[in-house]
């Protein structure tokens, strides 16, 4: 894995942990220029092609398939150079990234930062509750939809006549996993966003390891039309993307460069060790300095307004360690964020009456 420069030695890192701003992005000749040196996977990670096919499919990326959407949840964020490396690890690794820390520690940030700075697609966001199922995160057919039609088809031209039953595809749709195997490609994997892997059943951690390590997964309502390629919806993770349908092959989705798979957890239980030991792990914590949270202001905020306000800006991050260190209560960075915002607005919180926003804003979690 590369590591990071010193003065006379060139940045050879793939992800650099810039903290972006919408006016700083990096072009698509240097995102490039970085997603370049991707080594090809291990022996054990190639998931169907050599190393020597994967060179010449990773040869073929230009420019043109870069991604230049940027998510605001990207901008500003300050990686840790811990968070870089680890980075940069699953990169090389081709392994899940299993990132802990308390709620507001910057996890799910850093998975649009990491794609808004190589240009990756997605992150297509997989969000975990009690009730999911590994097939939640992979595709969607909707059969009661294409029963439906089925029976108006039938209304509209009669019972007796035969209808042409409509595209299965129309009714199919890739999930945020699906999509991300997909969307992968040589030297250019997409990002998965799975979140709060932690609030999953006992089960999904071990149903996860085997498609982890397959690299495929098969839609059964696919598979037994008998057809080389059917054409199904895409997952789409923002309100403006395509919804173009995708070729699948003989139903199944076979990825053949590993997504950039980045997992959160609240730390609320244990996984088994099977599952960890597949896994990289990053734990995130929020700075424990007055300089760690205003570093964060200035990336996050107008700097000239930030300054105006420099005092009461600076006794609101001060009030906020003495909270955490004194009661011994679990705060998240985004609280902070809020006071700063309002602070901004011309509410100033510092003052007495404005103790009990100020208490409401800094509830403990």
């Amino acid at each position: 894995m590369p590591k990071n420069p010193t003065s006379d030695q060139p940045d050879r890192r793939i992800y650099r942990g810039l903290t972006l701003t919408r006016g700083s992005l990096p072009t698509p000749e240097d995102q490039q220029q970085h997603l370049s040196r991707m080594p090809p996977p291990p022996p054990w990670r190639t998931f169907g092609l050599s190393v020597e096919q994967w060179r010449e499919k990773a040869k073929s990326q230009n420019t043109q398939d870069i991604v230049r959407k940027i998510n605001p949840k990207a901008l500003g964020f300050v990686p840790s150079p811990q968070a870089v490396e680890l980075v940069n690890a699953a990169l090389c690794l081709r392994r899940p990234l299993l990132m802990e820390g308390n709620p507001g520690s910057g996890k799910t940030s850093l998975a649009y930062a990491v794609a808004a700075e190589l240009g990756l697609p997605g992150p297509y966001r997989w969000s975990i509750v009690s009730r999911t199922t590994l097939k939640d995160g992979l595709y969607a057919y909707d059969a009661i939809g294409r029963l439906q039609e089925v029976s108006l088809l039938r209304q509209q031209v009669g019972n007796t006549e035969r209808i042409k039953e409509p595209d299965i595809g129309n009714y199919l749709r890739l999930r945020p996993m699906g999509m991300a195997f997909h969307q992968s490609q040589p030297g250019r994997p997409a990002v998965l966003l799975i979140d709060e892997i932690d609030k999953s059943d006992i089960d999904m951690p071990n149903d996860l390891l085997h498609i982890f390590e397959e690299g495929f997964f098969e839609i059964p309502e696919l598979s037994r039309l008998n057809r080389d390629f059917q054409k199904v919806l895409p997952y789409r993770s923002h309100s403006n993307d395509s919804d173009e349908k995708i070729s699948v092959d003989k139903g199944l989705i076979q990825c053949q460069e590993f997504p950039l798979v980045l997992m959160t957890s609240n730390e609320a239980r244990e996984f088994p060790p099977a599952f960890l030991r597949r896994c990289l792990r990053l734990s995130l914590k929020q700075p424990d300095t007055e300089e760690g949270f205003y570093k964060i202001l200035e990336n996050r905020f107008d700097a000239t307004h930030l300054k105006q306000l420099d005092e009461p800006a600076r006794k609101l991050i001060k009030e906020f360690l003495a909270r955490i260190k004194a009661r011994d209560t679990k705060l998240a960075t985004d609280q902070l964020l809020n006071a700063i915002y309002l602070l901004l607005q011309g509410d100033d919180l510092t003052e007495e009456t404005r103790k009990e926003v100020l208490n409401t804003i800094f509830k403990s979690l």
